[in-house]
């Protein structure tokens, strides 16, 4: 399904887009969507390093327990409201993983096999192109 990410990779980053993007009355949950299925768009253009980087992480932490995702989702959080170069590296990965599961959320894009509105059907979000 991906060409930058291993399938723990994914597994960890369906995992934390749950916690940030939970069904919702009438959006799906990240997961939900298959939108997934369309990152490597939304990371095509970052440094190798960083997503081998990125890879790493990701996959360790698809085998967390969910309470340490919770507690590192609410760190990442709240990160913004705090000092210290600990601080730093939350806010960097808060920054990020918001970028990359927001993007592939609200791209439009979603799985071949969700049957569902997609997040941008929901929100009734549409762009109107006038050629001059």
């Amino acid at each position: 399904m991906s060409t930058i990410f291993n399938k723990f990779a994914l597994k960890g980053l369906n995992r934390i887009g749950n916690i940030m993007v939970p069904r919702n009355g009438q959006f799906p949950a990240f997961s939900e969507t298959g939108c997934l299925e369309h990152v490597d768009d939304i990371v095509s253009y970052a440094p190798q390093n960083d997503l081998k980087d990125l890879n790493l992480l990701l996959s360790i932490l698809s085998f967390m327990p969910g309470f340490v995702l919770l507690w590192l989702v609410k760190t990442m959080t709240n990160s913004h409201h705090k000092d210290g170069k600990f601080y730093d590296i939350f806010r960097m990965l808060d920054f990020g993983l918001k970028g990359i599961i927001l993007g592939t959320y609200y791209s439009g894009k979603v799985g071949i096999n969700f049957k569902g509105k997609s997040p941008l059907q929901v929100i009734d979000f549409s762009i109107n192109r006038i050629e001059v």
